[in-house]
């Protein structure tokens, strides 16, 4: 085994060079050096994520799988037949975690010595699935009893209470973790068929970050890469039901052992089909939208700041994926009804009047110099990279993109998707009589 030609990504503007290459099992490989950099830091993702509910593989049969099955399996590349990988790495002196979101499961580590020894012990441990009856059955219940702690966190469930009542049909409105019931249907059986499909070199990136030489780090994956064969992946569906753009309630209410209701006003944004230069338009519009209209350095902010309405907790922010997206504003309030009110007429006011020039070039400005900060972050190159690397976007190009985004983009972003029609609203209130 070998790699293909080497290709430089480079970004003059962050003076930022990533090197690809594309291993012969189908694995795209990154390095970014960063000379000086005491630490290291190294991620295998796959593009699998808690969405990724229906699928086929060679033009076989839909497989649909219960919720919860990618954060299971997860938990479970942890615990292989030679022990358990995270306690290896802490052995060793690095640290090491995982993640699983809407469309990604990615497995790092950090370290500041024995990075190649750590990066073959990444490699290998994603690559070696170890799933029995007995081992499944008692991740079952670990990963139970973290459902239930999610589902006493007020900020978990006004989140995914909120995105129940945004969506109709897509599985983004799913608790990532699934539920006590969904995952009592998995086995090691369909652990390992979600493997099989998911976890293939095709369809994962690996990234690396330090001050290392790299051609050093390519010759180490090289190795470990070609300790075993893959058959190419062929064609992989991912089958997403349709959603309509209108959204499936206006309101969720529950209540909880908590000392101050919490709110969050979510719109809803419906884009199948667009491309990856128009989905990072359309996050990059929002991000700055929402951080004009609710930031901290807003009029908005400091009047119901001062009139004790919102905290330092209180915030917008967008989601994207290829096909969906939202919007939510909120945090805790004494008076919900009364922040669902003012959040709902400032954004009749921002419909109505526009994004000013002069503050649409100042938060440009500020988000560009917060992405220049972002890269001294080895774990927000690395992490980021490969997010968006699944959305066809690539991190390096953010910034040129962000450069060219014109006001007409965040006033035509502001028209469609903050739309009356298309809102919802996730409260969480105290329990009547409950002692917080």
């Amino acid at each position: 085994m070998t790699f293909g030609p080497e290709t430089p990504i480079t970004n003059e503007t962050l003076k930022e060079t990533v090197y690809r290459r594309v291993h012969s099992s189908g694995l795209p490989v990154y390095f970014c050096a960063k000379p000086g950099f005491q630490k290291r830091y190294a991620c295998f993702a796959t593009h699998f994520g808690s969405i990724d509910s229906k699928f086929s593989r060679g033009g076989k049969p839909a497989i649909e799988v219960p919720d919860g099955v990618a954060h299971f399996l997860e938990h479970k590349l942890f615990e292989g037949e030679a022990g358990n990988a995270m306690e290896e790495f802490s052995k060793r002196g690095a640290a090491s975690n995982a993640y699983t979101s809407f469309n990604t499961t990615n497995y790092l580590f950090s370290c500041a010595d024995g990075f190649y020894d750590h990066l073959e012990r990444l490699i290998r441990f994603v690559q070696e699935p170890f799933f029995t009856e007995e081992n499944v059955e008692k991740e079952k219940g670990i990963i139970g009893q973290e459902i239930k702690m999610y589902e006493d966190s007020a900020g978990w469930k006004v989140y995914f209470n909120l995105l129940e009542s945004l969506y109709q049909n897509h599985p983004v409105q799913k608790d990532i973790a699934g539920t006590v019931e969904s995952i009592s249907g998995i086995s090691p059986e369909l652990l390992y068929t979600c493997y099989e499909t998911f976890y293939h070199p095709e369809n994962m990136i690996l990234f690396a970050i330090g001050d290392e030489d790299r051609e050093t780090y390519f010759s180490h994956v090289d190795r470990v890469l070609s300790e075993r064969t893959w058959e190419p992946l062929g064609t992989l569906e991912r089958i997403f039901p349709d959603e309509p753009s209108a959204v499936a309630s206006r309101r969720a209410e529950e209540r909880m052992v908590v000392s101050m209701p919490r709110i969050l006003v979510g719109f809803k944004d419906v884009h199948p089909g667009i491309s990856p230069e128009a989905l990072l338009t359309r996050e990059l519009s929002a991000d700055i939208l929402l951080e004009l209209t609710f930031g901290q350095a807003t009029d908005f902010y400091q009047r119901l700041y001062e009139q004790q309405l919102i905290d330092d907790g209180f915030h917008g922010s967008h989601s994207a994926l290829a096909d969906i997206g939202h919007s939510m504003i909120g945090g805790d309030t004494p008076e919900p009804e009364r922040l669902e009110a003012e959040i709902l007429k400032e954004i009749e006011r921002i419909r109505r009047d526009g994004v000013s020039a002069e503050g649409f070039e100042r938060q440009k400005r500020a988000i560009m110099g917060g992405f220049f900060r972002y890269f001294n972050s080895l774990e927000f190159t690395a992490n980021h990279y490969c997010g968006y690397q699944f959305l066809g976007i690539d991190l390096l190009g953010i910034i040129d993109r962000l450069h060219s985004l014109k006001l007409s983009d965040l006033n035509d972003l502001c028209a469609e998707h903050l739309d009356p029609e298309r809102v919802s609203t996730s409260l969480i209130l105290p329990k009547v009589g409950a002692l917080a």
